[in-house]
């Protein structure tokens, strides 16, 4: 049986369906084509918007702590507009609808009630009813709409009858259109006699003809951009009126029941006692010859540098599978004291892992200077050993929310991460720690990164730039900077390009 919502949504469809249009329209102002600039924030307050009003229509009230989750929309939303990246750009607007979704979710559900699997479940439960429900715009009126206009118009549509009389007028139609094909057919054959018979007449109508032929007016027409504005219209619009179609479904269910392990817990200490015993002797290694730097210990022919530098991505990928076994281990065996103890042991372990591999990627760093993918690694192997804070506390609490805890861990170190414009801060990093402007190095800085780069790469000497003959490389690259800049309206500004735009103003005006 359909929710109160929904039926509440379906009696005020045409109010519902004209704030969609209102919002698609928004949309493609804001959106089309320019999924980076100063509009971006602001679509995002006007979304935020539009759902107080969706919910407020059908009666539900603003609840206080889906503040929080606004706040993160809109702080994302102003990442977007600070930055020239393109991870960014979408892992921002990924980050927003999930946001968003987890806000309606806490507007409608107890989702209080609900444990780590019971929300990834239900979030895809989510996503799925938001993408059936685009079939609501098109559901037919129901019985009782349909019942009650026919009562309460009986009346009137007689009186409509009587005096519109469509009946005459339906008369009228075809004599009219018979009558224009004619004229039309006539017409082909006397315009040309006419247009021979008299220069000025010839002349008119010639211009006029040359205006309204429809090869012009075709050629003309833009209908890239036409199909474009249309389809982001009509996604802007579908999108928002399925999404609260299906939230007010309420088919995600209230509190959830929190079901304890059942499988024996000797076999959960076998298994982990096996596997905590591998840990402890690999992170003692660890310990030892990494970061005590115990070097006597090391194989034959293998260096200090070459050992620090192997073994990162299994490191890992070790670390994930371990994430996933806690959690697994938790919900599946009984409770038990030893067990707790085994999966803290393997937690802990996990946690000298992922400082192993920081620190490899450290050395390596160090060795081979800073990219975008090494820094996103350092930023995700900081937020995993917070992320197993969290894992171990849901160990020894069972009414722990774990995933409402990563979800906040997540959230704000990926919205400190995307404000610090990580290109502008690997090109710094990598012209302070390189004596010599190496090519390759200026190459990946250059046409690897993003504009948040060319204030840094600007700073660059020139005789640096000659020495490794990048000089006429630098200069494209500022032309090509302002260029691109130049075709910006002012709905697409964003704050990175135009600081690039001025420090390519600078260095250009600079040279020699």
């Amino acid at each position: 049986m359909d929710s109160i919502f929904i039926e509440r949504m379906r009696e005020d469809r045409r109010w519902f369906f004209i704030m969609s249009i209102i919002y698609g329209g928004v949309f493609t102002l804001c959106l089309y084509r320019n999924m980076s600039g100063v509009t971006f924030p602001v679509m995002t307050a006007v979304s935020l918007w539009f759902s107080v009003l969706f919910l407020r229509k059908v009666g539900i009230t603003f609840q206080k702590g889906t503040i929080r989750y606004f706040a993160g929309i809109l702080l994302l939303g102003i990442s977007t507009m600070l930055t020239d990246n393109g991870f960014f750009h979408f892992f921002n607007s990924a980050g927003i609808i999930l946001l968003f979704m987890m806000a309606m979710a806490h507007q409608v559900y107890q989702d209080r009630e609900w444990g780590f699997t019971e929300y990834v479940k239900k979030f895809f439960i989510m996503l799925g009813t938001w993408i059936v429900s685009v079939g609501e715009l098109f559901r037919s009126v129901g019985k009782k709409e349909t019942a009650g206009a026919a009562n309460g118009s009986a009346y009137d549509s007689v009186d409509k009858c009587e005096h519109n009389s469509p009946g005459k007028a339906g008369k009228n139609t075809g004599p009219v259109l018979i009558g224009i094909l004619a004229a039309a057919l006539m017409l082909i054959i006397v315009l040309p006699l006419l247009m021979m018979s008299d220069e000025i007449f010839l002349h008119i109508f010639g211009s006029l003809f040359r205006f309204l032929n429809p090869l012009h007016f075709i050629r003309e027409i833009d209908f890239a951009n036409i199909f474009g504005v249309i389809l982001t219209f009509l996604f802007g619009m579908t999108a928002l009126y399925a999404f609260f179609a299906g939230l007010f479904r309420m088919n995600l269910g209230g509190k959830a029941r929190r079901e304890t392990g059942s499988t024996n817990y000797i076999t959960g200490i076998t298994f982990t006692g096996i596997m905590a015993a591998v840990y402890v002797f690999y992170s003692g290694i660890q310990i030892l010859f990494l970061f005590l730097r115990l070097d006597s210990g090391l194989p034959d022919g293998v260096t200090y540098s070459q050992y620090a530098h192997q073994g990162f991505w299994q490191l890992l990928f070790v670390s994930l599978i371990n994430f996933v076994t806690v959690l697994v281990c938790v919900k599946i065996f009984e409770d038990n004291k030893t067990l707790r103890i085994l999966l803290t042991v393997i937690s802990a372990c996990t946690c000298i892992m992922i400082l192993s591999a920081a620190y490899r990627m450290a050395l390596y760093v160090k060795e081979y200077n800073l990219s975008f993918l090494r820094m996103l690694v350092l930023w995700f192997l900081a937020v995993l050993m917070i992320i197993f804070f969290g894992v171990i506390c849901s160990i020894y609490r069972k009414d722990f929310r774990l995933f409402r805890y990563i979800t906040a861990v997540v959230s704000v170190c990926y919205i400190l991460f995307s404000f610090s414009r990580a290109d502008a801060l690997i090109a710094g990093y990598n012209i302070r720690n390189v004596g010599t402007a190496q090519e390759t190095d200026l190459y990946y800085l250059m046409y690897g990164l993003s504009q948040d780069a060319a204030p840094q790469i600007a700073q660059i000497s020139r005789e640096q730039l000659k020495e490794s003959r990048m000089e006429e490389s630098a200069e494209d690259y500022f032309r090509g900077i302002m260029e691109s800049n130049k075709e910006l309206s002012v709905r697409q500004w964003n704050y990175s390009r135009s600081l690039a735009g001025k420090s390519a103003e600078e260095w250009l005006s600079d040279r020699e």
